[in-house]
Protein backbone atom coordinates (compact mmCIF):
# COMPACT_ATOMS: atom_id res chain seq x y z
CA UNK A 1 0.00 0.00 0.00
CA UNK A 2 1.32 3.24 -1.45
CA UNK A 3 1.56 6.00 1.68
CA UNK A 4 2.46 9.15 0.70
CA UNK A 5 3.05 12.45 3.58
CA UNK A 6 3.00 15.80 1.94
CA UNK A 7 3.99 18.31 5.17
CA UNK A 8 5.02 21.45 6.23
CA UNK A 9 2.26 22.23 4.11
CA UNK A 10 0.18 25.79 5.01
CA UNK A 11 -3.26 23.51 4.38
CA UNK A 12 -5.67 25.60 2.05
CA UNK A 13 -8.41 23.56 2.91
CA UNK A 14 -11.88 24.75 1.31
CA UNK A 15 -14.20 23.88 4.07
CA UNK A 16 -12.10 25.29 7.02
CA UNK A 17 -12.22 28.99 7.98
CA UNK A 18 -8.64 29.98 8.51
CA UNK A 19 -5.49 28.39 6.74
CA UNK A 20 -3.15 26.35 8.86
CA UNK A 21 0.33 24.70 8.87
CA UNK A 22 -0.47 21.30 8.88
CA UNK A 23 0.11 17.80 6.41
CA UNK A 24 -1.78 15.07 4.20
CA UNK A 25 -1.82 11.63 4.37
CA UNK A 26 -2.44 9.74 0.92
CA UNK A 27 -2.79 6.45 0.39
CA UNK A 28 -3.05 4.41 -2.93
CA UNK A 29 -4.03 7.69 -4.48
CA UNK A 30 -6.43 9.23 -1.95
CA UNK A 31 -6.52 11.22 0.95
CA UNK A 32 -6.29 9.30 4.15
CA UNK A 33 -6.42 12.52 6.69
CA UNK A 34 -5.05 15.99 7.29
CA UNK A 35 -2.65 15.85 10.21
CA UNK A 36 -2.60 19.36 12.09
CA UNK A 37 0.85 20.92 13.43
CA UNK A 38 2.93 18.74 15.81
CA UNK A 39 0.13 15.71 15.48
CA UNK A 40 1.94 12.62 15.49
CA UNK A 41 2.51 11.70 11.86
CA UNK A 42 3.20 7.76 10.23
CA UNK A 43 6.94 6.83 10.11
CA UNK A 44 6.04 4.38 7.75
CA UNK A 45 4.94 6.71 4.64
CA UNK A 46 7.09 8.64 2.13
CA UNK A 47 7.77 12.14 3.80
CA UNK A 48 7.59 15.05 1.17
CA UNK A 49 8.18 18.70 2.93
CA UNK A 50 6.62 21.51 0.99
CA UNK A 51 8.95 23.93 2.65
CA UNK A 52 5.75 25.89 4.32
CA UNK A 53 4.09 26.47 0.74
CA UNK A 54 0.44 26.09 0.07
CA UNK A 55 -1.16 22.87 -0.66
CA UNK A 56 -4.85 22.85 -2.22
CA UNK A 57 -7.01 20.91 -3.75
CA UNK A 58 -6.64 20.84 -7.79
CA UNK A 59 -8.95 23.10 -9.22
CA UNK A 60 -11.95 22.22 -11.45
CA UNK A 61 -12.86 24.25 -14.67
CA UNK A 62 -16.39 24.83 -15.28
CA UNK A 63 -16.20 26.44 -18.45
CA UNK A 64 -12.53 25.39 -20.86
CA UNK A 65 -13.19 25.98 -24.68
CA UNK A 66 -9.02 25.77 -24.89
CA UNK A 67 -8.60 24.57 -29.06
CA UNK A 68 -11.41 22.29 -28.94
CA UNK A 69 -13.64 24.90 -31.10
CA UNK A 70 -11.56 25.71 -33.30
CA UNK A 71 -11.71 21.62 -34.43
CA UNK A 72 -12.86 19.83 -36.64
CA UNK A 73 -14.38 16.13 -35.22
CA UNK A 74 -11.60 14.24 -37.12
CA UNK A 75 -8.88 16.24 -34.40
CA UNK A 76 -11.07 16.50 -30.83
CA UNK A 77 -9.16 13.65 -29.36
CA UNK A 78 -5.46 15.47 -30.04
CA UNK A 79 -7.03 18.61 -28.93
CA UNK A 80 -8.14 17.35 -25.95
CA UNK A 81 -5.00 15.57 -25.24
CA UNK A 82 -3.07 18.87 -25.23
CA UNK A 83 -5.89 20.89 -23.25
CA UNK A 84 -5.42 18.44 -20.89
CA UNK A 85 -2.15 18.03 -20.78
CA UNK A 86 -1.08 22.05 -20.50
CA UNK A 87 -4.01 22.61 -17.97
CA UNK A 88 -1.71 20.68 -15.06
CA UNK A 89 0.65 23.98 -15.33
CA UNK A 90 -2.28 26.15 -13.83
CA UNK A 91 -2.88 23.59 -11.40
CA UNK A 92 -6.56 22.37 -13.33
CA UNK A 93 -6.75 18.69 -12.37
CA UNK A 94 -10.52 18.47 -13.72
CA UNK A 95 -12.48 20.41 -16.44
CA UNK A 96 -15.75 20.57 -18.76
CA UNK A 97 -14.75 20.74 -22.15
CA UNK A 98 -16.93 23.08 -24.04
CA UNK A 99 -18.50 23.51 -27.13
CA UNK A 100 -20.29 26.13 -28.91
CA UNK A 101 -23.34 26.82 -31.07
CA UNK A 102 -22.45 24.90 -34.11
CA UNK A 103 -24.42 22.87 -36.84
CA UNK A 104 -25.97 20.22 -36.01
CA UNK A 105 -23.86 17.85 -38.02
CA UNK A 106 -20.49 19.27 -36.20
CA UNK A 107 -21.56 19.05 -32.88
CA UNK A 108 -23.43 15.78 -33.24
CA UNK A 109 -19.89 14.93 -34.85
CA UNK A 110 -17.72 16.52 -31.90
CA UNK A 111 -19.67 15.13 -29.32
CA UNK A 112 -19.77 11.73 -29.87
CA UNK A 113 -15.81 11.85 -30.65
CA UNK A 114 -15.79 13.44 -27.32
CA UNK A 115 -17.25 11.26 -25.69
CA UNK A 116 -14.93 8.27 -27.34
CA UNK A 117 -12.19 10.14 -26.20
CA UNK A 118 -12.75 11.19 -22.64
CA UNK A 119 -13.04 7.28 -22.07
CA UNK A 120 -9.62 6.38 -23.54
CA UNK A 121 -8.27 9.34 -21.73
CA UNK A 122 -4.75 8.88 -19.99
CA UNK A 123 -4.40 9.07 -15.82
CA UNK A 124 -1.24 11.68 -16.03
CA UNK A 125 -3.12 14.36 -17.19
CA UNK A 126 -6.61 16.74 -16.08
CA UNK A 127 -9.19 14.57 -16.57
CA UNK A 128 -12.39 15.74 -18.95
CA UNK A 129 -15.19 15.20 -16.16
CA UNK A 130 -17.90 15.25 -18.99
CA UNK A 131 -18.85 17.93 -21.87
CA UNK A 132 -20.44 21.49 -21.60
CA UNK A 133 -22.52 22.27 -23.86
CA UNK A 134 -22.83 26.17 -24.51
CA UNK A 135 -25.27 26.80 -26.93
CA UNK A 136 -26.95 25.71 -29.58
CA UNK A 137 -30.21 26.80 -27.30
CA UNK A 138 -29.49 29.89 -26.50
CA UNK A 139 -30.88 33.91 -27.22
CA UNK A 140 -29.32 35.20 -30.76
CA UNK A 141 -29.95 38.83 -28.65
CA UNK A 142 -27.15 37.73 -26.74
CA UNK A 143 -25.03 35.42 -28.44
CA UNK A 144 -22.00 37.40 -27.29
CA UNK A 145 -19.31 35.58 -29.94
CA UNK A 146 -21.13 32.91 -30.47
CA UNK A 147 -21.89 31.81 -33.82
CA UNK A 148 -25.27 33.07 -34.86
CA UNK A 149 -25.55 30.22 -38.05
CA UNK A 150 -25.22 27.65 -35.04
CA UNK A 151 -27.81 28.64 -32.59
CA UNK A 152 -31.51 27.65 -32.99
CA UNK A 153 -34.50 26.33 -31.06
CA UNK A 154 -34.62 23.28 -29.22
CA UNK A 155 -35.57 20.44 -31.45
CA UNK A 156 -36.56 16.88 -29.76
CA UNK A 157 -35.23 14.83 -31.55
CA UNK A 158 -31.70 16.64 -32.13
CA UNK A 159 -31.81 16.94 -28.45
CA UNK A 160 -32.11 13.41 -27.47
CA UNK A 161 -30.04 11.70 -30.12
CA UNK A 162 -27.26 14.45 -29.18
CA UNK A 163 -27.73 13.86 -25.47
CA UNK A 164 -27.68 9.75 -26.12
CA UNK A 165 -24.34 10.23 -28.69
CA UNK A 166 -22.61 11.51 -25.46
CA UNK A 167 -23.50 8.56 -23.38
CA UNK A 168 -24.24 10.00 -20.41
CA UNK A 169 -21.23 12.25 -20.72
CA UNK A 170 -23.29 15.97 -20.87
CA UNK A 171 -23.11 17.52 -17.19
CA UNK A 172 -23.96 20.75 -18.08
CA UNK A 173 -25.72 22.74 -20.80
CA UNK A 174 -25.96 26.59 -21.15
CA UNK A 175 -29.33 27.70 -22.66
CA UNK A 176 -31.58 30.64 -22.94
CA UNK A 177 -35.38 29.91 -21.09
CA UNK A 178 -37.20 31.88 -23.34
CA UNK A 179 -36.45 29.73 -26.24
CA UNK A 180 -38.33 27.83 -28.59
CA UNK A 181 -38.91 24.34 -27.14
CA UNK A 182 -36.83 25.43 -23.54
CA UNK A 183 -39.34 23.51 -21.71
CA UNK A 184 -38.81 20.47 -23.36
CA UNK A 185 -34.90 21.22 -23.16
CA UNK A 186 -34.96 21.26 -19.27
CA UNK A 187 -37.84 18.16 -19.03
CA UNK A 188 -35.01 16.43 -20.68
CA UNK A 189 -32.13 17.15 -18.85
CA UNK A 190 -33.54 16.90 -15.19
CA UNK A 191 -34.60 13.22 -16.58
CA UNK A 192 -31.01 12.66 -17.12
CA UNK A 193 -29.39 14.81 -14.18
CA UNK A 194 -27.54 17.41 -16.59
CA UNK A 195 -27.01 20.47 -14.90
CA UNK A 196 -29.35 23.47 -16.85
CA UNK A 197 -27.57 26.77 -16.52
CA UNK A 198 -28.65 29.91 -17.40
CA UNK A 199 -26.86 31.91 -20.07
CA UNK A 200 -26.76 33.98 -23.05
CA UNK A 201 -30.16 34.86 -22.40
CA UNK A 202 -32.61 38.00 -22.28
CA UNK A 203 -34.66 36.11 -20.32
CA UNK A 204 -37.39 38.01 -18.45
CA UNK A 205 -37.71 37.73 -14.44
CA UNK A 206 -41.30 35.65 -14.91
CA UNK A 207 -39.21 33.74 -17.81
CA UNK A 208 -35.98 32.91 -15.48
CA UNK A 209 -38.13 31.75 -12.40
CA UNK A 210 -40.28 29.20 -14.55
CA UNK A 211 -36.93 27.68 -15.72
CA UNK A 212 -36.03 27.59 -11.86
CA UNK A 213 -39.04 25.51 -11.14
CA UNK A 214 -38.19 23.07 -14.38
CA UNK A 215 -34.75 22.58 -13.06
CA UNK A 216 -32.49 25.90 -14.01
CA UNK A 217 -30.01 25.95 -10.93
CA UNK A 218 -27.16 27.69 -12.60
CA UNK A 219 -25.52 30.70 -14.10
CA UNK A 220 -23.34 30.77 -16.93
CA UNK A 221 -20.51 33.53 -16.95
CA UNK A 222 -22.15 36.51 -14.92
CA UNK A 223 -22.91 40.06 -16.74
CA UNK A 224 -21.68 38.53 -19.92
CA UNK A 225 -23.97 37.76 -22.67
CA UNK A 226 -27.50 38.25 -20.36
CA UNK A 227 -29.71 40.74 -19.62
CA UNK A 228 -28.35 43.58 -17.29
CA UNK A 229 -29.66 44.26 -14.06
CA UNK A 230 -31.88 47.73 -13.64
CA UNK A 231 -32.99 49.39 -10.27
CA UNK A 232 -36.82 48.87 -10.81
CA UNK A 233 -36.27 46.00 -13.45
CA UNK A 234 -34.18 42.89 -12.30
CA UNK A 235 -32.81 41.58 -15.92
CA UNK A 236 -31.13 38.47 -16.04
CA UNK A 237 -28.03 39.59 -14.24
CA UNK A 238 -30.27 40.99 -11.57
CA UNK A 239 -32.24 37.61 -10.65
CA UNK A 240 -28.85 35.89 -10.79
CA UNK A 241 -27.64 37.75 -8.18
CA UNK A 242 -30.70 37.81 -5.51
CA UNK A 243 -31.81 34.36 -6.06
CA UNK A 244 -30.58 31.92 -3.78
CA UNK A 245 -31.76 28.60 -6.02
CA UNK A 246 -28.87 30.00 -8.49
CA UNK A 247 -25.19 29.46 -8.48
CA UNK A 248 -22.82 31.13 -11.15
CA UNK A 249 -19.61 31.53 -12.45
CA UNK A 250 -17.35 34.22 -13.13
CA UNK A 251 -14.86 35.51 -15.57
CA UNK A 252 -12.30 36.85 -13.20
CA UNK A 253 -9.50 38.38 -15.45
CA UNK A 254 -10.36 42.01 -14.84
CA UNK A 255 -11.94 42.42 -18.20
CA UNK A 256 -14.92 40.58 -18.88
CA UNK A 257 -16.08 41.86 -15.38
CA UNK A 258 -14.85 44.92 -13.74
CA UNK A 259 -13.29 44.21 -10.25
CA UNK A 260 -15.61 46.12 -8.69
CA UNK A 261 -18.43 44.11 -9.72
CA UNK A 262 -16.95 40.81 -8.90
CA UNK A 263 -16.61 42.00 -5.54
CA UNK A 264 -20.51 42.82 -6.07
CA UNK A 265 -20.92 39.15 -7.19
CA UNK A 266 -19.12 37.51 -3.83
CA UNK A 267 -21.06 39.57 -1.72
CA UNK A 268 -24.60 39.01 -2.64
CA UNK A 269 -23.50 35.17 -3.98
CA UNK A 270 -20.85 34.03 -1.08
CA UNK A 271 -20.35 30.34 -1.46
CA UNK A 272 -22.53 30.18 -4.47
CA UNK A 273 -20.19 32.04 -6.73
CA UNK A 274 -17.55 30.09 -8.38
CA UNK A 275 -14.42 30.79 -10.84
CA UNK A 276 -13.92 29.53 -14.46
CA UNK A 277 -11.66 30.25 -17.49
CA UNK A 278 -14.08 30.41 -20.38
CA UNK A 279 -10.53 30.48 -21.96
CA UNK A 280 -9.77 30.27 -25.85
CA UNK A 281 -6.49 28.71 -27.60
CA UNK A 282 -6.62 29.58 -30.71
CA UNK A 283 -4.24 27.17 -33.09
CA UNK A 284 -0.78 28.92 -33.98
CA UNK A 285 -1.49 27.40 -37.98
CA UNK A 286 -1.11 30.08 -40.19
CA UNK A 287 -4.37 28.45 -42.23
CA UNK A 288 -6.58 30.64 -43.53
CA UNK A 289 -9.89 30.46 -41.19
CA UNK A 290 -8.05 28.18 -39.13
CA UNK A 291 -8.82 31.00 -35.93
CA UNK A 292 -12.42 31.02 -36.70
CA UNK A 293 -14.97 29.14 -34.60
CA UNK A 294 -17.87 30.27 -36.94
CA UNK A 295 -18.37 33.76 -35.81
CA UNK A 296 -15.12 35.27 -37.25
CA UNK A 297 -11.25 35.15 -36.79
CA UNK A 298 -10.23 35.87 -33.09
CA UNK A 299 -7.29 37.95 -32.21
CA UNK A 300 -5.42 38.54 -29.05
CA UNK A 301 -6.01 42.34 -27.65
CA UNK A 302 -4.96 43.67 -24.08
CA UNK A 303 -4.79 40.05 -22.39
CA UNK A 304 -8.16 38.69 -24.03
CA UNK A 305 -9.47 37.16 -27.26
CA UNK A 306 -11.90 39.20 -29.52
CA UNK A 307 -13.81 39.19 -32.87
CA UNK A 308 -12.77 41.96 -35.47
CA UNK A 309 -15.52 43.74 -34.39
CA UNK A 310 -14.00 43.51 -30.69
CA UNK A 311 -16.59 41.62 -29.35
CA UNK A 312 -15.19 39.47 -26.46
CA UNK A 313 -14.93 35.94 -28.14
CA UNK A 314 -13.03 34.59 -24.72
CA UNK A 315 -10.28 34.92 -22.26
CA UNK A 316 -6.38 34.33 -21.69
CA UNK A 317 -7.21 33.45 -18.24
CA UNK A 318 -5.93 30.61 -15.96
CA UNK A 319 -7.74 29.35 -12.92
CA UNK A 320 -4.59 29.89 -10.91
CA UNK A 321 -4.65 33.34 -12.13
CA UNK A 322 -8.53 33.71 -11.20
CA UNK A 323 -7.53 33.05 -7.84
CA UNK A 324 -5.31 34.92 -7.44
CA UNK A 325 -6.98 37.77 -8.89
CA UNK A 326 -10.34 37.41 -6.82
CA UNK A 327 -7.86 37.97 -3.86
CA UNK A 328 -6.37 41.12 -5.42
CA UNK A 329 -9.30 42.43 -6.57
CA UNK A 330 -11.08 42.59 -2.82
CA UNK A 331 -13.36 40.39 -3.69
CA UNK A 332 -12.59 37.41 -1.43
CA UNK A 333 -9.81 35.88 0.86
CA UNK A 334 -7.63 32.89 -0.42
CA UNK A 335 -9.36 30.01 1.20
CA UNK A 336 -13.13 31.75 -0.34
CA UNK A 337 -10.74 31.66 -3.75
CA UNK A 338 -9.21 28.44 -3.71
CA UNK A 339 -13.54 26.91 -2.86
CA UNK A 340 -14.50 29.02 -5.73
CA UNK A 341 -12.13 27.16 -8.26
CA UNK A 342 -12.38 23.83 -6.39
CA UNK A 343 -15.12 22.18 -3.90
CA UNK A 344 -17.95 24.91 -5.06
CA UNK A 345 -17.62 23.61 -8.58
CA UNK A 346 -17.33 19.62 -7.78
CA UNK A 347 -20.64 20.49 -5.45
CA UNK A 348 -22.41 21.94 -8.88
CA UNK A 349 -21.49 18.49 -10.38
CA UNK A 350 -22.33 16.78 -7.46
CA UNK A 351 -18.89 14.79 -7.04
CA UNK A 352 -17.82 16.73 -3.75
CA UNK A 353 -17.03 13.32 -2.21
CA UNK A 354 -14.33 12.61 -4.53
CA UNK A 355 -12.60 15.94 -5.86
CA UNK A 356 -12.49 19.23 -4.58
CA UNK A 357 -11.61 18.50 -1.17
CA UNK A 358 -9.59 17.46 1.52
CA UNK A 359 -12.06 15.18 3.24
CA UNK A 360 -10.87 11.49 3.75
CA UNK A 361 -11.30 9.57 0.80
CA UNK A 362 -10.98 12.28 -1.61
CA UNK A 363 -8.88 12.11 -4.91
CA UNK A 364 -5.36 13.14 -3.92
CA UNK A 365 -5.40 15.98 -6.47
CA UNK A 366 -3.59 18.91 -5.20
CA UNK A 367 -1.74 22.27 -6.69
CA UNK A 368 0.92 23.44 -4.45
CA UNK A 369 0.84 27.23 -4.66
CA UNK A 370 3.54 29.89 -4.44
CA UNK A 371 3.66 33.23 -2.79
CA UNK A 372 1.78 35.03 -5.74
CA UNK A 373 -0.36 32.40 -6.73
CA UNK A 374 1.77 30.67 -8.89
CA UNK A 375 1.20 27.43 -9.10
CA UNK A 376 4.62 25.17 -8.37
CA UNK A 377 3.35 21.37 -8.18
CA UNK A 378 0.20 19.84 -9.58
CA UNK A 379 -0.13 16.51 -8.27
CA UNK A 380 -2.93 13.45 -9.26
CA UNK A 381 -3.83 10.62 -6.74
CA UNK A 382 -1.18 11.30 -5.16
CA UNK A 383 1.22 11.15 -7.96
CA UNK A 384 3.54 14.64 -8.59
CA UNK A 385 2.76 15.30 -12.39
CA UNK A 386 4.06 18.96 -12.71
CA UNK A 387 7.07 20.52 -11.27
CA UNK A 388 7.86 24.03 -11.75
CA UNK A 389 11.45 25.86 -10.37
CA UNK A 390 10.68 26.59 -6.60
CA UNK A 391 11.87 30.04 -5.84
Amino acid sequence: MARLLLHNAVLVDPEAESEELGAVLVEDGRIRSCLGSGEPAPTDAEWVDLEGRALAPGFIDLHYHGGLVFETPEKVASSLERSAASLLRHGTTAFLPTTVAWSREKLQGCVAELARCIDDAPDDAAAALGLHLEGPWINAGAAGAQPLAGIRPYDVSEGRELLDRSEGLVKMVTLAPEIPGSPKLQSELARRGVVAALGHSQASVSEIETGIAAGLRHVTHLFNAMGGAHHRHLGVAGVALTNDQLTCDIICDGIHVHPAFVRLAARAKGERLMLITDRLEPPASAEAGSDSFGAGAVHEADGVLRLPDGTLAGSCLTLDRAVANAVAFGAMTRIEAVSAATLRPARVLGIQPQRGTFRPGARADFAVLGRSGEVLETWLAGQRVHAGARP
